[in-house]
């Protein structure tokens, strides 16, 4: 195959000649055939796969172009050192190495860009304010004439294609995935994937016991135990709840409130803390020279993650509720604080709108033989 390939590519030097001829050699002669269930779950992974080898690709190709100038220059010891004291550092003295050393990067970054461009006669503008982005450019350079990251490329739009036609035929309740801000194409078939049937689930507490976001107590690992949630269902729901939030989700009211309520109650969790979550850390608020916060996102890491959780619980309530009725089924329970505890039930954020989305193939047949 990579013989083939080769071959059809020929003298082909730029992005889009390499993607003519990969597109001729690997898609020639392709037929699509409905996608099984298993088949469906198999392309879900594919795509999650292709994305993260696409980013690790850019990744890589960046720090050996940013390691390929700097090894060169020979001030690189002095870099290494710093490194070296970096890792022994904490605290404050460990930010201020760090602040030094990406100060020094830069500015010899610069110096071997500028010696290299000349003694190949270009003319190459790079200061210390714009050497990140030239690195970048670089790599997306190398990345667009890598024949392998191209044929993944080419093949991550077909998958998704095809997840998606096969979620329009067999799932009714994608039709109402499709009403959620934050919930897209790839976060859906994910979702509904490693759910699978949602029969096999008589309440909602069971879901989110499969999730991992019921019981605390019992979704930490344990040596010698098995555990009692799906870590690929918690990884989903984890990248469920970032995009809710940035997207501002329906569900995002879910959040806000359980914020404020915490506010009062639990004020220790306010307590701004360090926090491996981007954009959250022992300085926030970060503010700039005129006192004006710098960016929005303020909310330490025990509040954030609690309210994360009271969210994904609501909607995985609501999905539970939303794809019986997709199926034409009464839902065979309600949440434990509603049926059991008799807390009052809010009606559904994003509603079940009838079955506007589902073909009756029984009376679709019964029209056509009149």
């Amino acid at each position: 195959m990579k013989e083939k390939v080769k071959k059809s590519l020929g003298n082909a030097t730029t992005k889009k000649e390499i993607r003519s001829a990969l597109k001729r050699e690997l898609f020639k002669g392709m037929v699509e055939k409905p996608l099984t269930h298993e088949k469906f779950k198999s392309y879900v992974t594919d795509i999650f796969a292709l994305d993260d080898f696409q980013t690790k690709t850019k990744n890589r190709t960046r720090g050996s172009v940013k390691n390929e100038y700097l090894k060169d220059n020979e001030r690189f010891p002095e870099i290494e050192s710093l490194r070296r004291i970096q890792n022994q550092k904490h605290g404050e003295s460990k930010e201020n190495i760090k602040k030094k050393l990406a100060k020094l990067e830069k500015e010899l970054l610069v110096e071997e860009i500028t010696l290299r461009s000349k003694a190949l006669g270009k003319d190459v503008d790079v200061d210390i304010s714009n050497v990140e982005s030239f690195i970048n450019e670089t790599t997306n350079e190398e990345y667009d004439l890598d024949i392998l990251a191209q044929t993944y490329e080419m093949v991550e739009p077909l998958r998704v294609k095809q997840v998606k036609k096969y979620m329009e035929d067999n799932l009714p309740v994608y039709q109402w995935c499709k009403e959620v801000r934050g919930l897209g194409d790839k976060l859906t078939a994910k979702l509904l994937a490693g759910i699978g049937d949602i029969k096999r689930f008589p309440n909602p507490a069971s879901l989110w016991s499969y999730c991992g976001v019921g019981d605390a107590s019992t979704e930490k690992r344990v040596t010698g135990q098995l555990l009692t949630h799906s870590p690929k269902m918690r990884s989903t729901l984890f990248n469920l709840q970032e995009s809710f939030i940035k997207a501002n989700s329906q569900y995002r009211v879910i959040y806000d409130k359980r914020k404020e309520k915490t506010l009062k109650t639990r004020p220790e969790w306010h307590n701004l803390v360090p926090c491996p979550i981007k954009n959250v850390g022992k300085d926030a608020p970060k503010t700039d020279d005129k006192g004006k916060v710098t960016w929005a996102n303020k909310h330490p890491k025990h509040a954030h993650i609690d309210a994360s959780r009271v969210m994904i619980k609501r909607f995985l309530c609501e999905l539970f509720v939303a794809w019986y009725m997709s199926l034409g089924i009464e839902p065979p329970a309600k949440p434990y604080g509603v049926e059991i505890q008799g807390h009052h039930e809010d009606p559904m954020i994003v509603p079940y709108v009838g079955t506007r989305h589902i073909i009756d193939l029984t009376s679709k047949m019964n029209n056509d033989n009149e």
